[in-house]
């Protein structure tokens, strides 16, 4: 130890009057780490519905596009199959 005798005071435990030590690394871990999925279902709810809210015109406007498209061919094809629809198509394909 450091010290000039046996009743010399060297300093307190762990500051025993050795110089200090140098390249001591501490590691910690991060908060994420130890609770990855720490508010995920409740967060989960709240961002799907942000999500879907954001995206909804992008998705419901070529939704109802192609929807008014099909019904009109829908109608029109039943409508072909009639005795009106099939005299318009004699009409029509002379």
């Amino acid at each position: 130890m450091a010290g000039a005798g046996p009743k010399t005071y060297s300093g307190w435990w762990g500051y025993l009057g050795s110089p200090k030590q140098k390249h001591i690394t501490s590691y910690t871990v991060s908060p994420f780490a130890t609770k990855p999925f720490k508010g995920a279902l409740y967060n989960s709810v709240f961002n799907t519905f942000r999500r879907t809210k954001n995206q909804f015109l992008y998705v419901a406007l070529p939704f109802s596009i192609v929807w008014a498209v099909w019904a009109n061919a829908r109608d029109y094809n039943e409508y072909l199959y009639t005795k009106e629809g099939r005299e318009e198509l004699a009409r029509v394909n002379v």
